[in-house]
């Protein structure tokens, strides 16, 4: 096994609620000398990709707080002991009603590796079922505005206007148009 270029001599959490923790570690830095090294851990994600029989991807339109404005993103939600895949289900149809008959995974990447441990675990639901259709079953701390129905165009015309500026839905997409379901 190789000689690891960080070592850790101690870490302590200095922040912690029931959604984020913050480390702040001493270290050995790959240079030799002492220094602190902080990060954020927060439980791992899912976001999904909502393909509809016509071809269509759905978003979602969600006040965020810490941005003071509303922005496109897809449906997504913190994993809890469930598997990824049960969670991406739930969040699914909690944040727009729907649900889906086939599901695949398009991957899982980290957010932001040097500054925090978030694994994002993405899907694609296909073959979905648009007749329960809601934002009704949000939960409290959640603001979705609208649910919005986007062709493949709109979303590049979204993007490319920077319309969706949430990173993770944007590598969502990215992943499935690096799939071999994009052409389907």
């Amino acid at each position: 096994m190789s000689h690891l270029p960080w070592q850790t001599l101690s870490t302590k959490i200095v922040y912690e609620n029931l959604w984020i923790k913050i480390h702040e570690d001493k270290v050995i830095r790959p240079d030799g000398k002492e220094g602190l090294y902080a990060f954020l851990s927060k439980p791992a994600a899912v976001f999904i990709l909502a393909k509809s029989q016509d071809g269509f991807f759905y978003f979602i339109r969600q006040y965020r707080y810490p941005l003071k404005k509303y922005i496109y993103e897809l449906p997504a939600g913190v994993v809890n002991k469930q598997s990824y895949l049960n969670n991406a289900k739930r969040e699914l149809k909690e944040e727009t009603g729907l649900t889906a008959k086939k599901w695949v995974s398009l991957g899982k990447f980290y957010v932001a590796p040097g500054h925090e441990n978030v694994a994002v675990h993405s899907f694609l639901a296909l073959n979905v079922d648009e007749n329960l259709l809601s934002k009704k079953n949000q939960e409290g701390d959640e603001s979705i505005q609208k649910i919005v129905k986007l062709s493949e165009s709109q979303i590049k015309k979204y993007i490319s206007s920077g319309k969706i500026e949430c990173g993770i839905s944007l590598a969502t997409w990215s992943l499935y148009q690096n799939s071999k379901y994009y052409l389907d």
